[in-house]
């Protein structure tokens, strides 16, 4: 009886022991056009039901889980993700039809599947049920010789799909609250029931990166690089399970520095991960880095003055002079700017300027100031390049260096 109710996929030389225990890399074209990647969803719960338009099994069963799925709040939440991955090479035409027969909620999604994808997941029958959990691991397999009573493979499938959302993990992390910047920053820690997690590295100014470590007998561990100072938020996804820290990056000098910012540039200040207050009209002992122009800092006036610098802007026409030097640039405000960067000895101590045209530019000033080796002069150019009013590291670039005249 089962022979005749399932379609049977002469999978026998596959070994189940090879199967992916991360799903992240799984990929497979989306029917009309365009790529579905799992890596895409992560932090929902993903359905996969494997489907062939001949299946007299799927013509039952997932017409009943598509039912449930309709019916059911918490499925339709946005949590959870379902595709129908339909194998069809010698009659392509049929997918189509095929799929709209299930009656599937508009939500669901149609692939077009290869050998290669029934291959990735060890599929031996169509109907088939794989679930990846929010980190990207596979949950289950459900399939159909396992729970060959139809309604009952629609219960346990539901079941599953929402075990795989809210089971718990036992997490613990360990992640140290201070690093250097450019140095590794090494996250590890225990995970149980999971084969690996996912990381999200969330840098001062609010981007994300991810990443994932692999659980091996219950531990994992990943090295990961901060490139700028201030404040960053590691977060740490297993399962439904969610640990975070912060992490402060600092700037290894060797020497320490106070950061004495401008109107505006507090900001631009928390880049270099420093001590920091806002500019008054004393120059304080020891080694401090100064930033702001002069009109949003006094102290930088001051020492323009005595240092025969401008940093200055009229309208969108800015000018940048040291001594006899003299760079003239057009600035749109929000959009392109420019940065005097100096270090100098004074009095047996660092002074480092960090001065924009307007505040964008102060900002461009931190960052080339966090990198180090600032020796001397540097110009910085910003232009927006990718429309988000930010300033991203990517779009700062030097366009002169040299020494003090």
């Amino acid at each position: 009886m089962m022979k005749r109710a399932i379609t049977l996929l002469l999978l026998s030389m596959l070994c189940l022991s090879s199967l992916p225990t991360s799903a992240s890399g799984f990929e497979a074209p989306i029917y009309g056009g365009g790529t579905f990647k799992l890596s895409d969803y992560r932090g929902k719960v993903v359905v996969l039901i494997f489907s062939q338009p001949t299946c007299s099994h799927c013509k039952k069963f997932i017409p009943l889980l598509a039912d449930a799925w309709r019916t059911d709040p918490e499925l339709s939440s946005g949590r959870y993700v379902a595709a129908v991955a339909m194998y069809s090479p010698s009659n392509p035409q049929a997918v189509l039809p095929a799929f709209r027969s299930y009656n599937p909620p508009s939500s669901w999604i149609l692939l077009t599947v290869s050998w290669s994808h029934l291959l990735y997941f060890g599929i031996k029958y169509t109907a088939t049920v794989v679930i990846i959990d929010p980190s990207g691991n596979l949950f289950v397999k459900i399939e159909p010789e396992d729970v060959p009573y139809i309604p009952d493979m629609v219960s346990v499938t539901v079941k599953k799909v929402k075990e795989a959302y809210y089971r718990l993990v036992d997490l613990e992390v360990d992640i140290p609250s201070r690093v250097e910047v450019g140095e590794s920053l090494v996250v590890s820690g225990t995970a149980s029931g999971v084969n690996g997690v996912r990381i999200v590295l969330v840098s001062p100014n609010g981007v994300e990166e991810e990443y994932s470590a692999m659980v091996s007998s219950g531990h994992f561990q990943i090295s990961l690089t901060l490139s700028e100072p201030g404040e960053w938020v590691v977060r740490v996804i297993a399962g439904s399970t969610v640990e975070e820290r912060r992490v402060r990056a600092e700037i290894s000098s060797g020497v320490h520095f106070r950061v004495l910012y401008g109107e505006h540039d507090r900001e631009a200040a928390s880049i270099l991960g420093l001590e920091a207050r806002k500019a008054g009209d004393e120059l304080p002992d020891g080694n401090i880095i100064i930033l702001g122009g002069p009109k949003a800092n006094e102290l930088a006036a001051r020492l323009n003055e005595e240092l025969g610098i401008v940093v200055d802007i009229d309208g969108s026409k800015g000018i940048i002079k040291l001594g006899d030097r003299v760079w003239r640039f057009q600035v749109e405000y929000g959009r392109s700017d420019y940065a005097l960067v100096t270090s100098l000895e004074r009095s047996g101590r660092r002074i480092v300027l960090g001065e924009g045209l307007t505040r964008f530019g102060t900002r461009v000033a931190a960052i080339k100031i966090a990198e180090g080796g600032i020796d001397g002069v540097i110009i910085v150019r910003w232009m927006d390049d990718n429309g988000n009013g930010e300033v991203d590291p990517e779009e700062v670039e030097v366009i002169f260096r040299g020494s003090w005249p």
